[in-house]
């Protein structure tokens, strides 16, 4: 049963092989043969490894591969328990629905071929670092899915944006990496395994003095795969990508990695007072800074991403607060509303003949019915309107959060000005795209293919109905992730009236920010009753360039840095170094001249010299008796 979990990850790796050895030979119709069957097969596997652990009450199934070193030993293993099961079934069912809409978004496109050689690639790499049984497994996957998603950022490399961005991403990326590996070089300095369970298990017993700053580098890592502050800017640069593979990027793959890896070494976490506090009170603010940079942007896909860099930042607040099941939770619904999300501005974009300004849209709903209903619903959801996914979900993380007490009371009352910002920027959104009077002829468009708006309805199923598998009537995922969280102190959810009265709170925070965005952008309550507001202008500036951050960023470390090295360059290489190697070269070239001038090639002079060297000798010998003796 265990070789089935290999099966999984090959699927998807052979596939990539096939289409980049043969790609070159297959047409449009013989590469969604292959790529679909494929994923159709993954997501059977998937299910079937699901199915038979969930029979026997999730106990894990372990496969080793191969000895990798003897001493320490340190085996290429894979590892399915419930997260990874919970996660490996994400991952193929969403590959498989965004392939789909792939068919029709990609078609005509030259290197169509490989594109779907990127996507299984990208695929295999995510699967590879969830299936990981250790952390050298884990970090192969890592590193793997940064290159992947540098592969697809860029994809179109001839426009010189996309080039830009996959740069980006795989340099900032390359920082948080760092961090990560350093933090598993003190991992196995100390315990002498990468082995998770060894790692736990040797955890509980006697904790490391040094556990607080492996923590903090392997949150490195986690922030920069995830898009956190302050390694979160190549997020928004990475929509230059095929939109579905942005979907791929935001949904299920590469930015929920850090939250995977933190809830996977949750073991650790537990012990790690310096390491929550971090990463709450950073995901909290990135929720908060995204949250706000997302209210201005105009690109319909820079929208989603600021909106994707918020939601994980709620993850993040789940994690700090030791709502695991909640971050997993969030992790699972997100992943299918904002690929609803995705998948339908890619529909519009597609229709709109790559128009991605959302000002230029408006009224979109009569002509796009199907694909504004299912954006609508993706909205809802994330906007936290029950029974949607999104309600459950995001209302369980800030319930956990306000359950800590003491000061998780402050980071409950941001986190629910950060939901009621995400009601209202979402709002914004559709509403200008689908409702807002039009600013273009619409003639020329129309409802999305087939191909396209089948998979925006299924996940807009989805995005109605996966909130149920864990809610206060039905711990559904709870007792997935049981055996993965065993031993491990998690947050419990305040019951009766106080859980009724933050679901309340919740609601009505979603709500508002809904009503606030049809006032000001659709009514245009400010217009209507002439109400101005001082520093509007310079707030909405503020918003649209996410607070001057990136400028920041740019100064400091991109020129800045240019500038250290160029006097660096001149300073400490041209003064220091050459100036001494060449001021050693100029001694001896002086040196060697001088010397020069008694080579005259005059028989003569050489008989003077030699003359005067034995008057010199004598006279030493003369006047030293030791010498003599």
């Amino acid at each position: 049963m265990e070789i089935l979990i290999l099966g999984v990850l090959l699927i998807p790796f052979l596939t990539s092989l096939l289409l980049k050895v043969a790609g070159k030979y297959m047409n449009e119709l013989l590469t969604n043969f292959v790529t679909l069957n494929a994923s159709l097969l993954s997501v059977a596997i998937s299910f079937f490894l699901f199915g038979y652990i969930f029979l026997d009450k999730f106990k894990p199934l372990k496969f080793e591969l191969f000895e990798w070193f003897p001493d320490p030993q340190i085996v290429f293993e894979f590892y399915l328990d419930g997260l990874s099961g919970v996660m490996m079934v994400l991952i193929c069912t969403l590959s498989l629905v965004i392939q789909l809409f792939s068919t029709s978004y990609m078609s005509k496109d030259e290197k169509y071929t490989k594109y779907f050689e990127y996507f299984n690639f990208f695929v295999f790499s995510m699967l590879l670092l969830v299936l990981s049984g250790n952390f050298l497994v884990m970090f192969f996957g890592w590193e793997l899915v940064g290159l992947s998603s540098y592969l697809l950022i860029s994809f179109w490399s001839e426009k010189k944006a996309a080039s830009k961005a996959g740069n980006k991403a795989f340099i900032l990326n390359r920082i948080g990496d760092f961090g990560f590996l350093i933090g598993l070089m003190m991992i196995l300095n100390y315990f002498e395994t990468f082995n998770f369970l060894s790692i736990f298990e040797n955890t509980l017993k006697t904790r490391p003095e040094n556990l607080d700053l492996m923590i903090l580098f392997l949150l490195l890592g986690a922030f920069g795969k995830s898009a956190q502050f302050p390694l979160f800017s190549w997020l928004p640069d990475a929509m230059e990508g095929p939109t579905p593979a942005s979907a791929l990027i935001h949904a299920a793959t590469m930015v929920t990695a850090g939250v995977f890896m933190l809830v996977r070494i949750s073991p650790l976490l537990q012990f790690s007072e310096i390491g929550s506090i971090t990463i709450i009170s950073l995901g909290l603010l990135t929720a908060l800074i995204s949250a706000f940079a997302a209210i201005n942007q105009e690109d319909i896909k820079k929208v989603l991403a600021y909106s994707t860099i918020s939601q994980l930042g709620f993850m993040f607040i789940a994690i700090g607060a030791g709502a695991y099941v909640a971050a997993i939770f969030h992790l699972v619904t997100h992943a299918f509303f904002k690929a609803l999300l995705f998948l339908g501005a890619g529909a519009v974009i597609h229709e709109m003949h790559h128009e991605q300004n959302i000002y230029k849209m408006g009224g979109l709903r009569k002509k796009m019915p199907v694909t504004a209903a299912m954006m609508g619903i993706g909205t809802l959801a994330i906007s936290g309107i029950p029974p949607l996914a999104g309600f459950w979900s995001k209302d369980e993380i800030l319930a956990s959060v306000f359950s800590r007490g003491g000061i998780y009371y402050g980071f409950w009352a941001l986190s629910l000005l950060a939901a009621l910002m995400t009601a209202f920027y979402m709002g914004r959104h559709w509403l200008l795209i689908f409702v807002k009077e039009p600013s273009n002829e619409l003639d020329s468009v129309n409802e999305a293919p087939k191909n396209m708006t089948r998979p925006l309805i299924l996940l807009g199923l989805f995005s109605i109905f996966i909130g149920f598998i864990n809610t206060p009537f039905f711990h559904g995922l709870e007792k997935v992730l049981h055996e993965t969280l065993y031993d491990v102190e998690v947050t419990h959810l305040p019951k009766g009236i106080t859980l009724a009265v933050l679901a309340f709170l919740s609601i009505g925070a979603g709500f508002t920010g809904l009503a606030l965005a049809y006032l000001i952008y659709i009514f245009d309550i400010f217009g209507y009753f002439k109400i101005k507001i001082p520093f509007l202008k310079q707030i909405k500036k503020l918003s649209k360039d996410v607070l001057n951050l990136n400028k920041i960023g740019n100064l400091i470390f991109v020129k800045g840095m240019k500038s250290l090295s160029r006097k660096v360059a001149v300073s400490v290489d041209g003064m220091t170094i050459d100036g001494f190697i060449n001021g050693v070269a100029r001694s001896f070239l002086k040196s060697s001249q001088q010397i020069s001038y008694s080579q005259t090639g005059l028989v003569r002079s050489y008989v003077v010299y030699f003359g005067l060297f034995m008057l010199v000798l004598i006279l030493v010998f003369l006047f030293s008796p030791g010498v003599l003796l």
